[in-house]
């Protein structure tokens, strides 16, 4: 069990590494948004980039106040991508390897294939 564990935990950390490396290319912006927390700080004129990562069509979103910001990373809230034409999901996930809770938007499959980034 303890081997499952490891395999485990490696696993969702190669996912997370990777989902992060794939997002943007280095100076196309700040950091991934994935904690409730990095959400509540934005502010109302904060500008965030939705980025799919299949195809790397990207939307900048305005945030009008707190209220809106936490919208996007509601569980379950539909992300449309206007090039897939697909909606997808948000999701949140809390590793068995920490204490934070991450949020990943997801395709039908389950896969992690957008992010939101904070413009710079």
């Amino acid at each position: 069990m303890k081997t499952l564990k490891s395999i485990l935990t490696v696993t969702v950390a190669s996912i997370a590494l990777s989902a992060a490396a794939f997002a943007l290319p280095p100076g196309k912006g700040g950091p991934e948004l994935t904690t409730k927390d990095q959400f509540a700080e934005l502010k109302a004129g904060d500008k965030v980039t939705l980025v799919c990562k299949m195809d790397d069509f990207r939307k900048e979103i305005t945030i009008k106040d707190s209220k809106a910001a936490m919208a996007l990373c509601e569980q379950d809230t539909k992300v449309h991508c206007d090039t897939c034409k697909k909606d997808y999901k948000v999701t949140w996930a809390n590793p068995k390897s920490g204490p934070t809770t991450t949020m990943t938007i997801v395709d039908e499959n389950g896969k992690p294939c957008m992010v939101y980034i904070k413009a710079s």
